[in-house]
Parts: C-alpha cells; structure tokens; sequence
C-alpha cells in the first residue's frame, strides 16, 4: 500500500521536522500487528521493516508551505515478493499475520487517523506525541552508532526530545 497524503498544518517550518515521527504514531497504531519506530521513519515488526515513512515540504512564493506525506506499507506480499535490501530486512503483514489486510480500509483508518493527528498537531505541536512515540520506540535502550558527516559517535538510542531529536547516551554518561 503506497500512498501520498498531502498536509497543510500551520506550525513554524522548524516544527514540521517531527512530522515523520507523528505520521510513524498514527500509522504504527493503526496496525493490528503493533509494530515498532525506528526512528526517524522506519516501522518493524519482528526485526523487519515493514513500511516507511517520507515527508517532503514544498515552500511556494507567497502561499503557505505544506508538506506531501509518502508512506509505503508492505501489506499483502509473500516473503518471496519482498524486496533484498541492503539495512533492515524487509517483512509485510501477512508475513508477520498470516493474512491478508483490507486495504482499502487500511487506507481509510490511516486517513482518518492522519487527520485528527495533524489537527492536534496544527493547534498543539508535537509535545503531545512525544509519550505516544515512546511507547513505540524500537530503538530505546540499544547500541547505535550515528553516522556523522566528519564522525561516527557511538552510545545508546534513550529515545527523544519534545522536537523530535534522537537522544543518544554517550559512554562518558553525557
């Protein structure tokens, strides 16, 4: 199931960055399954990833800025009709369920529960998210390494801030 949602929400710029993160919410607690975030815009089940979340903002001269929301949903393919992938491996619902998913009323729960999010979103921010996010973080308590332009720093995923930003616990504590 793939599909784009466009969102016009009337927070600063800088505020939009969480909206991965909150479009990741509304998506994971939409399936029966459960999955997990993998922050910033992966969801897994089971150690594969299952869908994935792009968020692109269009800035036009003179207009409000808003934001086409892409998220692609392994629904309905067999563990044969999964792509390789070179990080996570891949996964579906029905691998995972054992059965087909309506995708039709899939799309309408993720519909509805995209626009009541990004409702409260537009009046209230992303502060409200932040417990819903982590009671889905998949990475809290484990080992990362971030990637960095000039390093690479190592430490433990403790999960986010009220911005959405990855808080990670470096050796020395810090």
């Amino acid at each position: 199931l793939m599909f784009s949602y466009l969102a016009r929400v009337a927070r600063a710029p800088a505020e939009l960055a969480t909206l991965s993160l909150l479009v990741g919410i509304v998506v994971a607690e939409s399936l029966l399954l459960a999955p997990q975030l993998r922050w910033p815009n992966d969801l897994v089940l089971n150690g594969g990833k299952v869908a994935g979340i792009l968020v692109e903002l269009v800035t036009p001269p003179d207009q409000p800025l808003f934001a086409i929301i892409g998220i692609g949903i392994n629904a309905n393919l067999t563990a044969d009709e999964l792509p390789p992938t070179d990080r996570l491996p891949a996964t579906s619902l029905l691998v995972e369920g054992g059965e087909e998913i309506d995708r039709i009323t899939l799309l309408e729960a993720l519909g509805a529960g995209l626009d009541a999010a990004l409702e409260r979103f537009g009046r209230e921010g992303f502060a409200p998210f932040v417990e819903r996010y982590a009671a889905l973080d998949g990475l809290a308590g484990h080992a990362i390494t971030l990637k960095l332009p000039q390093e690479s720093v190592p430490g433990t995923a403790v999960g986010i801030d009220a911005q959405g930003h990855l808080v990670l616990r470096l050796a020395d504590g810090s």
